[in-house]
């Protein structure tokens, strides 16, 4: 009697390993398709400002709504985890990190629909093609950031601490980025105050691509935590051990 009620309480320990497992997957498997449509939505949004492209524009305001579906599916997955499984360890790790990314990815998808408003915002003025040419360096922030956040995903769907620490430390330079653009900027407006608009416009749309850093550098560094336990906001990276 005591071996078959011993069977039934390792099956039972199966079945309810068997079903976090499975309620983990889902809730990973919405953050992935949730950082996937933000980096889309990031691309497009700062192609649009730098082409001054107003229809790709409006097509990343209305695909936001996606974002936020997908924002709300995670927190609901977040809190059936807790709330079921209450989990321990390297889970909970691994839980915090995905809770944070899906605030970080919210925060980035924001920054989109930003760049994308301010791409529509200057439709109305209707800039000239040499006026359009100030919004380069939108497109050139657009790209380092870009590849974070891109990487800083793969790190996630991996748990690949390598991948992370790399993503943290490159952050910093899109911030020398960052600087080199606006002393470029300025130069726009030594040479003609009248580009004050569309200085200030892009300079708006440089800030929300170093946003995006920024957050590509949140997700990675929690990723970090996950793998080894370690809080990096108070630790140099370049000092972990990850052979």
């Amino acid at each position: 009697m005591a071996l078959v009620e011993e069977t039934q309480d390792k099956a039972g320990d199966r079945h309810i390993l068997s079903r976090f497992d499975g309620d983990l997957g889902g809730f990973h498997r919405i953050v992935l398709e949730m950082g996937n449509l933000v980096l889309q939505q990031v691309v497009s949004a700062g192609e649009a400002l730098a082409a001054c492209d107003v229809a790709k524009a409006r097509n990343v305001i209305h695909g936001h709504g996606r974002v936020r579906d997908l924002d709300i599916q995670a927190l609901e997955a977040n809190a059936g985890l807790y709330a079921i499984h209450q989990p321990v360890a390297r889970d909970l790790r691994f839980v915090l990190t995905l809770s944070r990314t899906v605030y970080d990815l919210e925060r980035i998808g924001g920054e989109a629909v930003r760049l994308a408003d301010i791409a529509e915002r200057l439709y109305e003025y209707q800039p000239t093609q040499r006026d359009c040419i100030i919004f380069e360096d939108v497109r050139r922030m657009m790209h380092p950031a870009v590849g974070l956040f891109d990487r800083s995903i793969q790190a996630v769907a991996g748990e690949d601490a390598r991948l992370a620490v790399e993503v943290a430390l490159e952050g910093k330079e899109l911030t020398e980025l960052f600087e080199g653009a606006i002393r470029r900027l300025a130069t726009y407006l030594m040479e003609d105050p009248r580009n004050i608009r569309w200085v200030i416009e892009a300079t708006l749309g440089i800030k929300a691509m170093e946003r995006v850093g920024d957050h590509a550098c949140s997700i990675a560094r929690n990723v970090i935590y996950s793998v080894t336990g370690k809080d990096v906001r108070h630790v140099n990276v370049a000092s972990l051990p990850m052979g």
